[in-house]
């Protein structure tokens, strides 16, 4: 998982990533400064947004 240098999308942009734990696993966000492109890992793993909010509405 990268979460520094440049965007794989844009090649350009800085990346910013926020990171957190949700139901005991480790879930970040991670989006370019620049194209705005947004992607989720979980676990170290790329999942879909859908699986994130699923995740996240069990828990509520």
């Amino acid at each position: 998982m990268q979460t520094s240098g440049t965007c794989p999308n844009c090649k350009q942009g800085d990346l910013i990533t926020i990171s957190m734990t949700v139901s005991g696993r480790d879930l970040s966000f991670t989006t370019c400064h620049l194209c705005e492109a947004k992607w989720w890992h979980r676990d170290g793993e790329e999942v879909p947004l859908r699986s994130v909010i699923s995740q996240v509405a069990q828990k509520s």
